[in-house]
């Protein structure tokens, strides 16, 4: 079956990939930035998630994140 896939399921496979490997290493996810590439002739969508690793007691977690969310 041929279709086009969205951003939206990479984006979410993508976050969760990010959070277990923070909880791996005892941290907490905080994405601060998506990055959505729509699909274009001969090409298929991606996304990339920028995020940062804050150890559970970081005072940065208690601010809701500004992400930034971009769409190329």
């Amino acid at each position: 079956m041929w279709g086009f896939t969205g951003t939206s399921p990479i984006k979410a496979d993508l976050i969760k990939e990010a959070d277990d490997y923070c909880k791996s290493q005892g941290k907490v996810l905080e994405v601060t930035k998506t990055v959505a590439i729509g699909v274009k002739f001969g090409t298929t969508a991606a996304a990339e998630v920028y995020f940062k690793a804050l150890d559970p007691n970081d005072p940065e977690l208690k601010h809701p994140p500004a992400i930034e969310e971009v769409v190329r």
